[in-house]
């Protein structure tokens, strides 16, 4: 009987990669990945299969790729990127599979097997823009910091991709990690996604039963946003899982917990419960008019005391709707 323990992070890009190749065959799916299947190999398909509602579990995932896919296109529309950073890029395929422009210098990093094993199975395909690959472990500060001090010279743009990865970091290892990407001033955009303390407390009960130690899951910032915002980053764009799954209609059977958190996050949202985020470098420095204009770009018709007063309704309306389920 296959093991049900997820062994490392190379399980966990073939387990992604698997779950990219059922969406490419599902009809009516998000996205095309004709490399995912070859990537995951048997290993992808056994432990996705030895898990418990392990083709189930795979809606968040493929909801992450296509927003990442979107945000990604989207910026390089609408601004100047010269570079992409993937750090802890796994199987991803975009460099062969979205429409970027030939002349953008896309660099992934990963562990030196992994590196290894997408080599060898991509060898005949080619990408669409200037590929790169790193050998490196980025929990290594010290390696990390040459890196993206060569990777990101002055004058350019960058984008840097963190897809699924801080989640397994350590809280002192994305603090490290936030800081180190700070520093270089031509990093001006970092796309990530985080989770909920609540939502980590459900993963043990769940992912961490079967996954190594060096795949738990670990972070899950209090106070959301406000971590990234402690050091220099501020939100461009934020998207909320649960919208997020209504909009790409992905045939998910919802519980009840989940049909009333769709019920009552049009109401607030709650950039604390988490949620995909572009962020960006914060300038230099900002007045104090620019900083009151910012507030009410963001919160346009909010007075003091609302979001409590918001919150408090909301607890109402979840009180009221359990009893009637009851």
């Amino acid at each position: 009987m296959p093991s049900l323990l997820v062994q490392d992070s190379f399980d966990t890009a073939r387990v992604i990669a698997y779950y990219r190749a059922l969406e490419t065959e599902r009809e009516g799916g998000l996205f095309q990945d004709p490399y995912a299947k070859q990537l995951a190999g048997e290993r992808g398909a056994e432990v996705v299969h030895s898990l418990p509602r392990g083709e189930e579990e795979r809606w968040p995932l493929v909801m992450r790729t296509q927003i990442y896919d979107e945000i990604i296109q989207h910026l390089l529309e609408q601004e100047t990127v010269d570079i992409v950073i993937n750090l802890a890029a796994g199987l991803d395929t975009r460099p062969y599979r979205l429409p970027l422009p030939a002349t953008l210098r896309w660099i992934e990093v990963d562990h030196e097997d992994v590196i290894t094993y997408k080599q060898e199975h991509l060898a005949d395909q080619k990408p669409r823009c200037l590929l790169e690959r790193v050998a490196l472990d980025i929990t290594d500060a010290q390696a990390r910091q040459n890196f993206l001090k060569e990777a990101a010279p002055e004058g350019k743009s960058v984008l840097v991709l963190t897809e699924g990865l801080l989640i397994y970091l350590q809280t002192e290892h994305v603090r490290a990690l936030a800081a180190d990407l700070q520093k270089q001033t031509a990093i001006r955009w970092w796309l990530t996604e985080y989770i909920s303390p609540l939502a980590l407390k459900r993963d043990e009960e769940y992912w961490n039963t079967f996954a190594a130690e060096g795949v738990k899951t670990r972070f899950a910032p209090e106070g959301g946003l406000k971590f990234f915002e402690s050091f220099g980053w501020e939100s461009q764009e934020f998207r909320v899982p649960i919208h997020e799954m209504r909009r790409l209609r992905l045939p998910v059977k919802l519980s009840l917990f989940v049909r009333i958190l769709i019920f009552l996050s049009g109401k607030v949202v709650n950039t604390d419960a988490g949620g995909f985020v572009l962020l960006r470098r914060k300038p230099e420095e900002v007045s104090e008019g620019d900083k009151e204009d910012e507030v009410k770009d963001t919160t346009p018709d909010q007075k003091p005391g609302d979001e409590e007063h918001e919150s408090a309704k909301v607890d109402d309306e979840l009180e009221s709707l359990l009893k009637k389920e009851d």
